[in-house]
């Protein structure tokens, strides 16, 4: 399916599953590296990530590696200089997800017949979520936006999509445009799996 979602959405699509095993080849990188970064790399090959070289405090937290939000709220604070009251509040909507062994992100569709993807993540020219929305808009479905300029793949979009089966979007985080390979000109975009079946029998 993941082949078919390209198509209609662009190459920069990742297919995630969560905690799953498969005998085809994942690379599993042996230095630490932020969500995003892999998520940029897994465009081209599979990744697998897991606390041992998942590095970023914001993904750890997201992914629930680790559960520190005091430090993580004085780190976000002192690099973006956003008081730590707001960055609280915002975490207290950003879900964290429990029970996370690894990561798989950019399965293949051969990988696709013994490890489902859990949702899609990609990024997306400002026009196609024009037509994403409106099309959702006909099913019922309304996508989750964020403000926050924090935690967006990781948080925003990976464990929000994941845990509450909902289409997600972001405008991205600093750190996910330095490090993630979004473009000036591209939006995150999260779809669950059962979602981004029902769009791929509407747009045809």
């Amino acid at each position: 399916m993941t082949d078919g979602i390209k198509q209609l959405f662009g190459p920069k699509c990742t297919a995630v599953n969560i905690n799953g095993e498969s005998d085809s080849f994942t690379n599993i990188p042996s230095r630490q590296m932020t969500l995003c970064e892999a998520v940029g790399q897994s465009f081209k090959v599979p990744v697998r990530l897991n606390s041992d070289n998942l590095a970023c405090p914001g993904a750890r937290r997201s992914v629930g590696f680790d559960a520190d939000d005091g430090q993580l709220i004085k780190e976000i604070s002192g690099h973006s200089h956003i008081s730590e009251s707001y960055i609280n509040n915002a975490l207290q909507t950003i879900p964290a997800l429990t029970g996370i062994r690894h990561i798989n992100l950019g399965l293949t569709e051969s990988m696709e017949k013994n490890l489902q993807p859990d949702l899609y993540i990609m990024y997306v020219k400002p026009f196609i979520i024009t037509d994403l929305m409106h099309n959702l808009a006909k099913s019922g479905i309304r996508p989750s936006i964020p403000s926050y300029s924090f935690l967006s793949v990781c948080g925003n979009v990976l464990a929000n999509c994941y845990l509450n089966h909902v289409v997600s979007i972001s405008f991205g985080c600093p750190e996910s445009r330095k490090n993630g390979g979004i473009g000036k000109n591209e939006i995150v975009l999260g779809l669950p799996f059962k979602v981004a079946e029902e769009l791929l029998q509407f747009y045809q």
